[in-house]
């Protein structure tokens, strides 16, 4: 099989204790059904206390995929994660003994095509540090591993991930297309997912590639200008979206409050959000860091676009990259202007590493967005397109 990857992966190792967040906390820990086996079998005190921390899930509840899951403590922390943030299981029994969600994270890996893809979340800050650490444009590296996957895939299935594969490439290619402001890039590669959900849904998948992809690069698909209070206007609607969010951790809170606070309740809110969108975007480039920004938006279509295999959701999947961009940039916008026009590569860092914590890892958070998607008007590819707007 053919394993792909971003060519960060290859610099990233946790931190550990010297990481400012954890993974340890935040959200259920499921234990697969080898590692229950297993810490049901250790002995003495450690495995009594092993034992004494574990739950068995409520089976009707659809959000749950293992059986049996840590009993968290306050603040949702593991367990067994001490003081300084050190995984107590790891030093008891090795690293062989952790179980597959907490060897896994921050990696995500998906499997298709008789091939397998892992992609990095940027919920952990050192991966946040390897995305954003270059100028160059991100790479995709494939290496040949000598295994099968342990599942059959249909003739049907196989040539859906094939062409699937394609369309998320050519959305990168899009992406990464420096002829063009970062933002009419973004609507292109919209527009170019539209293109591709029509042939889904029509059922001619198989016709995806014949896509003539010259057409979303010659610099024809433009943001528009458009009127500052529906710029404004959809900004609220897409914040009072993200309120219904199941919470994950105070920080998210924080970001939320303080888009209300800046933003939404004063009487001038439309006004100082357009101001200062504006000095944000002018610092990125006099910075010379707009490259971020395409950072941001081709991680999250990496990590997300080709899941379709499953639901045949191009569309969705390409609205929920674009409507991670749009909040980010929001939350780096209020940052910014909270810290006096001063925006630090760790600052980038925060946001996307907030923003990543709420959203990628909560099934119910992804469910309740692709609902949002499907019947808000603020999600239409033209709203989308409409919020893209520079200043």
């Amino acid at each position: 099989m053919k394993f792909r990857y971003p060519a960060y992966y290859e610099q990233f190792s946790c931190i550990a204790d010297r990481c400012e967040d954890t993974c340890c906390a935040g959200w259920e820990i499921d234990i697969d059904d080898e590692s229950y086996a297993f810490y049901m079998s250790v002995e003495g005190a450690f495995g009594e206390e092993l034992r004494r921390q574990i739950k068995e899930y409520e089976r009707e509840d659809e959000d749950v995929y293992e059986s049996h899951g840590f009993v968290l403590k306050e603040g949702r922390r593991c367990p067994f994660l001490d003081d300084n943030n050190l995984c107590v299981i790891y030093r008891e029994l090795g690293e062989g003994a952790l179980c597959d969600v907490c060897t896994d994270t921050p990696r995500n890996y998906l499997e298709y095509g008789g091939d397998r893809e892992m992609a990095l979340s940027a919920s952990c800050a050192e991966v946040g540090r390897l995305i954003y650490g270059s100028s160059e444009p991100m790479r995709i590296v494939e290496k040949e591993l000598d295994e099968k996957l342990d599942f059959e895939e249909s003739e049907e299935e196989l040539v859906l991930a094939e062409e699937i594969l394609w369309a998320r490439n050519q959305a990168i290619r899009i992406l990464q297309n420096r002829k063009m402001p970062v933002e009419e890039r973004i609507c292109a590669c919209l527009d170019f997912a539209g293109e591709v959900q029509r042939r889904l849904n029509e059922d001619s998948f198989f016709d995806i590639h014949k896509i003539r992809t010259e057409l979303y690069f010659c610099g024809t698909t433009g943001v528009e200008e458009q009127e500052k209070d529906r710029i404004f206007r959809l900004f609220l609607l897409r914040l009072h979206s993200f309120t219904g969010l199941e919470s994950i951790s105070e920080e998210w809170e924080r970001m939320l409050h303080l888009l209300q606070k800046r933003y939404a309740e004063p009487e001038d809110g439309a006004e100082r959000y357009v101001a200062e969108r504006r000095a944000y975007d002018r610092a990125l480039t006099d910075w010379g860091r707009e490259y971020e920004k395409e950072h941001l938006i081709v991680y999250y279509c990496f990590l997300l676009l080709a899941r379709c295999v499953d639901d045949y959701d191009f569309l969705g999947k390409m609205k929920l990259a674009v409507t991670s961009f749009l909040m980010i940039r929001d939350m780096d916008t209020a940052w910014y202007a909270e810290q006096d026009g001063a925006y630090t590569k760790e600052d980038r860092v925060m946001m996307a590493r907030i923003y990543a914590k709420e959203v990628e890892h909560s099934e119910r958070n992804l469910e309740y967005l692709a609902d949002e998607f499907l019947f808000e008007e603020v999600y239409t590819p033209e709203n989308l397109c409409a919020s893209l707007t520079s200043l």
